[in-house]
């Protein structure tokens, strides 16, 4: 095979992998319940408790970064969700002057509301795999998520 043709097919795996990815999606919202998103909770409010989640302690200036904003931007989203109790601020035991960004139970609980209808769909189709194609499918989403750490390490 020349590289041109290894490409194209690599394109087009790609291609179909990204359309059974919205298919699937699309079909597992359909099985489940539909839920709404709470009316006092913004797009970028959610993706801080999701950063924030994820990465217990961040600070501001990081969590700024890391949404392509300036500080004094996500301090006011930081101050709103804090005010709904669903981060809480620490001091940097090193650093009094920081900041360190933690989850409450409450914005878990609110993060996991969300999360449920997605995870009940995907156990509905999960369910109807056998084992050895979930054990497949398990390494290659660990492979995945592998490959996204190494790739998050590099961009420093």
């Amino acid at each position: 095979m020349t590289a041109t043709h290894e490409t194209v097919d690599r394109a087009a795996l790609l291609d179909r992998l990204a359309s059974a990815e919205r298919e699937l999606h699309a079909l597992a919202i359909r099985a489940v319940e539909p839920w709404t998103m709470p009316a006092d909770l913004t797009l970028r409010q959610l993706q801080v408790l999701t950063l924030v989640r994820h990465t217990p302690g961040i600070t501001g200036q990081d969590l700024a970064h890391l949404l392509g904003v300036s500080t004094p931007t996500t301090s006011g989203i930081v101050e709103r969700v804090a005010a709904k109790r669903w981060v809480r601020r620490e001091h940097d035991p090193s650093d009094r002057r920081r900041l360190l960004l933690h989850l409450t139970a409450a914005g878990e609980q609110l993060l996991e509301d969300l999360e449920e209808p997605t995870r009940l769909g995907r156990q509905l189709v999960l369910d109807r795999l056998g084992d050895a194609e979930v054990a497949d499918l398990v390494r290659l989403v660990e492979r995945m998520r592998d490959v996204a750490l190494d790739v998050g390490a590099e961009r420093g």
